[in-house]
């Protein structure tokens, strides 16, 4: 009569909704799993907000969510874990989450270092898979196990990786775009990332490698590879067709755009340039689906009702320590969470900087905006800010470079040495005469310390001056202590600094007698850019044209 009333009871239930069926114990697992992803995706919000290539990561945990809700439509019944698999996948939870109590805060000073996203994440499907071991076992580890790695295709690569990656797509469309134009009996030669050809120079930059196409043809091959539910060798050929489809249409791209330019002009490629790379993505696109749906297993049975409702079966019931554990896993991701918070905040508020200025650029005459290539944007982590130049009448001749990057982008130390022009200047050609005096200005109450470098160039004299003034009054003997390294970037978390808004300021002048008169030259030029803002006003003067 026990075991009668037992799979009655069984029985009652499974037929009730998903959440009809005492499902009450999945909610602070539930709420583990979900702010384990919330940390990863804001650790990767910044490379998709302003990276168009990872822009895609936003649909990522969208598509996730819907094959795992697809995947619950046959969920196996859930088996008890042997002991040994408990306290093995206790462990990884642990471990996981103690990992993303260091990531939390050392993430916090440096958004911008790649490789703690891909840590976090997995990170978050450990602990996943510890939640799943204790639901469901093993089966249900193996059922949700996809959709939720699934996760990973957002993960920005690192960026020696990706630099790898772009330059041997760049060098490839450069090299069949030659050999295309040859074919077509048009002249062209390659130099470097350029195409030299009869009417100008065409320029393959990073824009130009199919890397994005690359990226967004594999998620859309791991999303119906799982959606048709195909074989691993299919899905490893859906991949095949992806990678192939971009490097493809990609060659075609680019030895469009440089037919273009033959026939018609430098001046047409631009308005062909974005609508072919559309076009190449959504081709990529499309022939990754045909595929997966031509792939994709025949169904002969005729489904039943209770095919359709699926076999959603009770979890397994949380024991108080299962419970426990679980809820001290969660408790610990809160208070990583409010004291980094606080350790952060604690540091800032003695070294916060009540000054709010900007430099504008200027309209008056004699004066022209520059344009800062996409290519530059992105290796300086696209900032706010503009360039311009100016010839003035007694023959002084200048340029600056002002960026902004806002707060929580960019680590400090990364600024501090990503735009140095003891290595940006002499490789464009120009060569290091030596060292100037440092300079500290103040203007309208903003206090501004600049180094300088005597450059030659053509048998000119170049004056530079380059400043990265912050809105936190950070000691410099401070700054100067930090590098890049990982000891560079472990020194700034116990320091407690995070990049509240940093800027860079860098100042050139040709034409100049000496060294005053540079020095002169800079102090008028901050007379007339530097503005400043009362606290509530907005900050609008950034590229103000």
């Amino acid at each position: 009569m026990m075991a009668q009333r037992e799979i009655s009871a069984f029985l009652k239930n499974a037929a009730n909704p998903f959440w009809k069926r005492g499902l009450f114990p999945l909610f602070l697992p539930l709420c583990l799993v979900l702010l384990s992803f919330a940390i990863v995706i804001r650790m990767l919000l910044s490379d998709w907000m302003i990276d168009p290539q990872y822009s895609y990561g936003f649909l990522v945990p969208l598509l996730a969510v819907g094959l795992l809700w697809r995947r619950l439509k046959d969920v196996p019944a859930p088996i008890y874990p042997s002991l040994l698999s408990l306290i093995g996948g206790d462990l990884v939870g642990l471990l996981s989450t103690g990992g993303l109590l260091l990531l939390i805060p050392f993430a916090e000073a440096n958004p911008d270092w790649r490789i703690l996203g891909i840590v976090a994440t997995f990170c978050a499907l450990g602990v996943t898979f510890a939640v799943l071991l204790h639901l469901g076992g093993w089966p249900w580890v193996k059922h949700f196990g996809f959709p939720i790695c699934f996760i990973l295709i957002a993960d920005p690569w690192t960026r020696n990786f990706e630099k790898e990656i772009t330059s041997f797509l760049v060098s490839w469309n450069a090299d069949a775009a030659i050999e295309i134009l040859h074919w077509w009996g048009y002249e062209a030669a390659r130099q470097g990332n350029l195409i030299l050809l009869p009417v100008g120079v065409l320029g393959m930059e990073e824009a130009c490698s199919g890397i994005q196409s690359l990226q967004g043809g594999l998620m859309v091959a791991l999303f119906f590879g799982e959606y048709f539910r195909l074989k691993v060798v299919r899905r490893l050929l859906l991949l095949l067709v992806a990678v192939v489809g971009a490097m493809f249409g990609n060659m075609l791209r680019s030895s469009f755009l440089a037919f273009v330019a033959s026939s018609r002009g430098l001046s047409e490629v631009h308005h062909w340039h974005d609508p072919a790379g559309l076009l190449v993505l959504l081709i990529a696109v499309a022939s990754v689906a045909c595929c997966s749906f031509l792939w994709r297993e025949k169904k002969t049975s005729t489904p039943t009702a209770s095919d359709k409702r699926g076999n959603f079966s009770k979890p397994l019931s949380l024991g108080n320590k299962s419970m426990a554990f679980f809820g001290m896993l969660f408790l610990l991701l809160i208070l990583s969470l409010a004291g980094s918070e606080y350790w952060f905040r604690s540091h800032e508020l003695a070294m916060t900087s009540s000054v709010n200025w900007d430099l504008q650029a200027r309209t008056q005459r004699g004066v022209f905006p520059v344009t800062v290539s996409t290519e530059t944007s992105k290796l300086l982590f696209n900032p706010d800010g503009f360039s311009e130049k100016w010839v003035k009448k007694s023959g002084e001749h200048g340029q600056v470079f002002y960026f902004r990057w806002p707060t929580g982008r960019i680590a400090v130390q990364s600024i501090v040495a990503m735009h140095n022009p003891l290595s940006c200047l002499t490789n464009i050609g120009m060569k290091r005469l030596g060292a100037l005096a440092s300079i500290h200005l103040e203007k309208k109450g903003i206090s501004l310390d600049f180094r300088g470098w005597l450059f030659e160039q053509d048998g000119n004299l170049i004056y530079v001056y380059h400043a990265t003034p912050m809105d936190s009054q950070i000691p410099a003997s401070v700054l100067e202590s930090l590098n890049d390294s990982p000891q560079g970037r472990f020194k700034s978390l116990l320091i407690g600094m995070r990049n509240r808004g940093q800027r860079m300021v860098e100042v050139a002048f040709w034409n100049l007698p000496d060294e005053l008169a540079a020095r002169d030259a800079l102090s008028r030029y901050l007379d007339e850019a530097v503005v400043r803002h009362s606290p509530q006003s907005p900050i609008s003067a950034i590229g103000k044209k």
